[in-house]
């Protein structure tokens, strides 16, 4: 008789991330938390459609906190507000049983997702014996400028999934006719992912000490949060050095 399937559990920061591993969704039928509202209402109801097509939107959660109280935490430092998401994921851990847990991936284009991986750390602190892997998403080329690389792992070792042809054509038709938020916001980096790319899907161990960029890197938040400040549109800006890495490290403790 073969083992039991895994008992599987999706942690998201923002609503809409699913679509990167939307193949493995349809084959696992894994459980799913998404952190915030992703900015909006309106991707919520995207998710919600896309996890309704695939029959799992029973197996949701939906905190709701509110995008801009993540950032908020985060230039304030305030360490004891993701403790309080962890707590919330810890629930949904115990109502679940997963032996394994996925997330977004710490990739340094956003400290949002970044501190995702931090949250189930500490949501799964004295639970031990599960599995957590992370799910690539975005990331830089750091020799590139403005170019990134999109649902691949920048390095390490990757465990890639083929799609079959019947769950490529559900991905890539969720991508076209569900997920219009996140269209609108990526433009032609999602829009111009050939189905070949989407046809695999990668997760990857998680790392075990919170990931640092290299020397003299100034990360895409870092650059992009000081142009908002010069425009007036921002009052402080979020930096990993100040501002992540001690909320960060925190939770990973």
């Amino acid at each position: 008789m073969p083992p039991p399937e895994p008992v599987r559990l999706f942690v998201f920061s923002h609503p809409n991330h699913e679509l990167a591993v939307f193949g493995l969704a349809r084959r696992w039928r894994p459980h799913f938390v998404f952190l915030t509202d992703g900015g909006g209402p309106d991707r919520v109801a995207d998710t919600k459609h896309g996890l309704e097509s695939l029959g799992l939107l029973d197996r949701a959660r939906f905190l709701n906190h509110s995008e801009g109280s993540f950032y908020k935490a985060l230039v304030n430092r305030d360490a004891a507000f993701y403790e309080g998401v962890a707590r919330q994921v810890r629930e949904a851990v115990a109502a679940v049983r997963p032996s394994q847990v996925y997330c977004d991936a710490v990739e340094f284009y956003n400290p949002v997702h970044d501190i995702c991986l931090p949250v189930v750390k500490a949501a799964l602190r004295g639970t031990p014996g599960v599995e957590v892997f992370e799910i690539p998403l975005i990331h830089q080329r750091p020799a590139d400028g403005e170019s990134y690389l999109i649902q691949r792992a920048g390095n390490g070792k990757t465990l890639d999934v083929q799609l079959s042809p019947e769950e490529a054509e559900a991905k890539c038709g969720a991508r076209d006719g569900i997920y219009g938020c996140l269209r609108e916001q990526m433009g032609d980096l999602l829009a111009t992912v050939p189905k070949e790319h989407l046809s695999r899907e990668q997760v990857a161990p998680a790392v075990t000490a919170l990931p640092r960029p290299g020397a003299g890197r100034v990360l895409r938040y870092e650059w992009r949060g000081e142009l908002l400040r010069k425009r007036g549109e921002i009052d402080r800006v979020i930096t990993y050095a100040g501002h992540y890495a001690p909320v960060a490290e925190r939770l990973f403790a």
